[in-house]
C-alpha cells in the first residue's frame, strides 16, 4: 500500500507542539461537546420519524434532521479551521500535526480522553498510537 503523500500538504496546515495542541484542545472540547449534543438530538429525531406516521409531520422532522446534521457539519469545520484534522467521528477523534526529530507526526486525541496522551506516525492509524511520554520534552519544542 502507498503511503499518503502528506508532504504535498502539509505546508498549508498548521504544525503544533504538545503543549500548544493541549492549548488548542481547551477550545475544541466544547465544540465536540456541542457536537454530541447535536448528535443526540439527531438520533433522537430518526427514532421519532421512524415512528411517525403523519407526512406532513416526518417532512419537519427531515428538515429538523437536515438542520441538525449542518449545525455539527459547523462544529467539525470550526475545529479544522483551529488546525485539528477530524480523524473519526464515532467516537471523535482528531490529530493536530507536529515536528519531532526532523520529521511531522501526529498528535492524537480522543473524546474520552482528559488531553492529548498519545502521538503516531503520519502513516500509522489509531492502532499505532504510542504514549506522548516517549516524546522528550526536551527537544519537542518547534
Amino acid at each position: 500500500m502507498d503511503k499518503f503523500p502528506w508532504e504535498f500538504i502539509i505546508y498549508a496546515m498548521k504544525v503544533f507542539d504538545l503543549d500548544g495542541a493541549k492549548e488548542l484542545l481547551t477550545l475544541i472540547k466544547p465544540l465536540v461537546e456541542a457536537i454530541n449534543t447535536k448528535k443526540e438530538e439527531l438520533y433522537s429525531l430518526f427514532t421519532n420519524m421512524e415512528e411517525e406516521e403523519d407526512k406532513l409531520e416526518k417532512l419537519y422532522m427531515e428538515s429538523q434532521a437536515r438542520e441538525l446534521d449542518a449545525q455539527i457539519r459547523q462544529y467539525f469545520q470550526k475545529i479544522e479551521a483551529l488546525g485539528g484534522v477530524i480523524k473519526g467521528t464515532d467516537p471523535i477523534l482528531i490529530d493536530f500535526l507536529s515536528f519531532y526529530q526532523n520529521r511531522y507526526i501526529w498528535l492524537c486525541w480522543k473524546e474520552d480522553e482528559e488531553t492529548i496522551l498519545y502521538w503516531h506516525e503520519l502513516d500509522e492509524g489509531f492502532a499505532g498510537r504510542k504514549p506522548v511520554e516517549l516524546l522528550r520534552e526536551n527537544s519537542f519544542r518547534l
